[in-house]
């Protein structure tokens, strides 16, 4: 080695450093997390649910209810619900049939009273056919026509 190599580079420190620009990155973050909790509180997100997420809802807790099991939740249909009615294919209600919600399409909602069209799927096939639905305070339960 050399003994220009083992030079020591000066640096100039003499200049002060000032701490506002961290203060002001700071309160910019203090800000940004302020904003966000008074959206929180201002709109949750429970509110931010559509009625076609909630007719989704319910018609996966319906298929879950009949599925496997044979047994039908009252929490998911409607009061005086007939079963030979049902939305499922009357031959595979009550014998153990697993099904599978697959989609919900073309929602419509009139008040307290919704339509749409739901697929579900079993073991051999998929199948298409429109629910009914009628609202129970803020969620839904599947009906007959």
């Amino acid at each position: 080695m050399s003994d220009a190599d083992d030079q020591r580079i000066r640096i100039d420190q003499s200049s002060t450093r000032s701490l506002l620009p961290f203060l002001v990155a700071a309160g910019v973050l203090v800000l940004v997390i302020v904003g966000i909790v008074v959206a929180a509180l201002v709109s949750p997100v429970e509110k931010n649910v559509t009625d076609s997420d909630r007719l989704n809802l319910a018609a996966r807790k319906f298929l879950q209810s009949r599925s496997a099991t044979g047994t039908l939740d009252d929490r998911v249909v409607c009061s005086g619900f007939d079963e030979t009615r049902s939305p499922l294919a009357p031959a595979k209600v009550g014998d153990g049939t697993a099904f599978d919600f697959v989609k919900l399409v073309d929602p419509t909602v009139n008040g307290d009273k919704a339509t749409a069209q739901v697929t579900s799927k079993t073991a051999d096939r998929e199948s298409t056919s429109t629910w009914h639905f009628t609202r129970d305070d803020s969620r839904w339960l599947v009906c007959n026509p």
